[in-house]
């Protein structure tokens, strides 16, 4: 539980996403609707990859809506993650499924080429999926992300749990200890991941700003994933990364604790532009909103020339 809270990403109310002057369409996928998807704006197309495993996409916004001005933004909630049905299929909780998913979300929208971006955790998917299916991509863009190895996971765990001071250690084993959560309470796993997240905030006071939806079954959904927490438990992908051949971005804040994994997923990605942004932890969209736009809209300006 302690090293899986750097992979782990945030959420916002699903009714807020329906606040956007761009809002086209969102819905399930496929029959079972073991996807959920939810598209904006107009132009390239970007595929947006949310953190986890088991939050949904909603975090993203509305910082990350400011692309869809220039962008056709497309998000997506992994299985039995935020608005997608749980699956039942114990096979499709992998991890070479969940990159897959990622082309259905792509045949679904008829994409030829579009641009890839994925934060946390998802920027392990978006990365295996650079490599199964480089013919579609643009463009890679890793932001804040996981360490690409189980042993490094472990290593920014410590990084991060070292900051909980003494009143942080206290309420966090207030919530571990309370009935609430271990009935599986959503609201106790709310305050839980914001807890956490504090930790990886440069600026923390803007912890408010990361508006967890956690849905009231979330124990039944985090059931389902345990097949995919097999494949976590002890993998390295760094001697991969070489093979990538899209032009690949990274973005990281300086204050993340995964810092020292971002520095070293980008000595392995042969053609890679990487951008530190100061005063930023693992949510850079949100603490330097204007600068991550700016530098992922030059970034992808900068390929058309």
């Amino acid at each position: 539980m302690k090293y899986i809270i750097l992979l782990i990403t945030v959420i916002i109310l699903f009714t807020q996403c329906t606040s956007s002057a761009h809002l086209t369409t969102y819905g399930g996928i496929g029959k079972d609707k073991s996807i959920f998807y939810y598209h904006t704006g107009k132009g390239e197309p970007i595929i947006i990859v949310h953190g986890g495993p088991g939050l949904n996409h909603s975090y993203f916004l509305p910082s990350m809506n400011q692309l869809a001005d220039s962008y056709h933004v497309i998000y997506y909630d992994q299985k039995s993650c935020g608005q997608a049905e749980i699956s039942n299929d114990t096979s499709a909780m992998r991890i070479n499924a969940f990159v897959d998913d990622i082309e259905t979300v792509r045949q679904k929208f008829g994409l030829k080429k579009f641009h890839l971006m994925g934060h946390s955790w998802g920027a392990m998917l978006a990365a295996k999926y650079a490599l199964k299916y480089p013919s579609h991509l643009s463009s890679l863009i890793l932001v804040s992300p996981a360490a690409f190895s189980s042993n490094d996971v472990r290593e920014a765990s410590k990084i991060l749990n070292a900051r909980f001071d003494y009143t942080d250690q206290l309420n966090r084993s207030q919530i571990l200890e309370s009935a609430e959560f271990k009935s599986g309470s959503h609201v106790a796993m709310e305050k839980l991941f914001l807890l956490g997240f504090r930790q990886n905030l440069a600026q923390k006071n803007l912890v408010d700003s990361i508006h967890l939806y956690i849905p009231e079954d979330y124990a039944k959904r985090n059931a389902s994933l345990k097949y995919l927490y097999k494949d976590l438990y002890d993998y390295d992908l760094y001697s991969t990364l070489k093979n990538i051949k899209a032009p690949t971005l990274i973005i990281e804040g300086d204050q993340d604790a995964g810092l020292l994994a971002a520095e070293k997923i980008s000595a392995q990605i042969p053609f890679h532009h990487y951008e530190l942004i100061n005063n930023a932890g693992h949510f850079p969209f949100i603490e330097q909103p204007t600068l991550f736009q700016a530098i992922v809209k030059k970034y992808i300006s900068s390929l058309g020339k």
